[in-house]
């Protein structure tokens, strides 16, 4: 693949991308625009194919972008399906409970569960070898444009492409690149601690359950595994901050088997995040010959499946531009990239935020009209599921909209 070359004759079989961050973002992307005849190369900071989090759920929209992509049948046969879902109480008393058999049938796919770590490492086999350049930051991007490439500099050498696509994760740098005076990420008032644990003598089933300012959720993986999450308010948080069992002391007296799973995560293998998302969305997605996708574009709280957000993205973005020739049709496609994900995004970032300031109300009366009102919607679970689930998962690819 040529590197350092001129690109302002820009035309189909030369045609290069650069992409930065070989999270899934970004390893979904270069399988899109590799598929459809691009030369690609993705540029990691880490030395390693790194991924955090532990445990990953797929919902239907993202499976059906793997499907897009070519690889939904070697991430299937990693993961499991997910037959049930619900809201507990810390108790154990489950305020909500529905069987997840109707999601298949209504969207063509399950919700399946697996390791962040064999999502990425599917994602990256499926990409000719060497594409993914490890151990390479990116200190500078010229976006370009109709007679300039786009310019990266990597490791203090020039690389010039036709498109440069950032994929560089929540405090992305090619977002602060291309929007140097949009406010920069902001605290959602939370913070989570995020493990996988062996699952040997518990019996996990998938739900979340909360609290008051708490809420814990469990997904059962592959291979006797189980993944949790836990979420704390910060100020909740603060208050066990300098403790080294900050988890335990906040949820050790919650139902089985949250204690089981607290006691068996270590702090090498617990993953700590603040919560953040951007304070309002980008004006845009793309400048000159640039473009960002997942969590560079729309950094958002974790309640509605950003994973699967930054696989539609992946999809979307080689759909109107993979068969761009020149710089007009690049320019076309890039802002119909725009006029698509951006408002479906936005949409999706405000339902995350609605969604985590539910869950974690603190006050008690609040807490106990929470819990009462997903009760009351428990005696129709299937309708009550499926309001929510047409609104994140019924996403469908482009080349399906366009048979329709």
């Amino acid at each position: 693949m040529p590197l350092g070359t001129g690109v302002s004759r820009m035309n189909k079989k030369t045609r290069t991308a650069h992409i930065v961050g070989a999270g899934i973002a970004g390893l979904a992307t270069a399988i899109g625009l590799a598929n459809r005849g691009w030369s690609v190369r993705v540029f990691e900071r880490s030395p390693v194919l790194r991924t955090t989090g532990g445990g990953i759920g797929l919902t239907p929209n993202g499976l059906h972008a793997l499907n897009a992509l070519g690889v939904g049948e070697s991430v299937r046969r990693c993961s499991v399906v997910q037959e049930e879902g619900g809201v507990r109480a810390p108790s154990g008393r489950f305020i909500a409970r529905s069987r997840l058999e109707f999601v298949e049938r209504r969207y063509g796919e399950s919700i399946r569960s697996l390791l962040r770590t064999d999502l990425a490492q599917a994602l990256e086999a499926a990409l000719p070898e060497g594409t993914v350049r490890y151990g390479a930051r990116v200190e500078d991007i010229r976006p370009g444009d109709a007679a300039t490439p786009a310019e990266l500099i990597v490791a203090g050498e020039s690389l010039t492409s036709d498109l440069v696509v950032g994929a560089d994760g929540i405090r992305s740098a090619v977002r602060r690149c291309l929007y140097p005076d949009h406010p920069p990420v902001r605290s959602c008032g939370a913070v989570s601690w995020r493990a996988v644990v062996p699952a040997s003598g518990m019996a996990p089933v998938a739900a979340e359950t909360w609290g008051a300012g708490l809420r814990l959720s469990i997904l059962p993986l592959p291979g006797d595994r189980v993944h949790f999450s836990a979420l704390a308010c910060s100020s909740l948080w603060r208050s066990v901050r300098d403790s080294p069992d900050g988890p335990a002391r906040l949820f050790g007296d919650w139902h089985d088997p949250i204690p089981l799973m607290l006691c068996r995560a270590t702090h090498e293998t617990t993953y700590f995040d603040q919560i953040e998302e951007l304070p309002r969305p980008l004006d845009g997605f793309a400048r000159g010959r640039v473009v960002l996708v997942g969590d560079a574009a729309h950094p958002m709280a974790p309640n509605v499946g950003v994973a699967n957000l930054a696989l539609e993205d992946a999809v979307e973005l080689a759909h109107t531009v993979g068969d761009a020739g020149d710089w007009d049709a690049l320019r076309a496609g890039l802002a119909r990239y725009d006029r698509v994900r951006r408002p479906r995004t936005i949409r999706m970032s405000r339902m995350s935020r609605r969604m985590g300031r539910f869950a974690e109300m603190r006050a008690p009366l609040a807490v106990a009209a929470r819990n009462g009102g997903v009760w009351l919607g428990g005696f129709l679970p299937e309708v009550v599921s499926r309001r929510f689930m047409d609104s994140m998962a019924g996403w469908t690819p482009p080349a399906a909209r366009t048979a329709r």
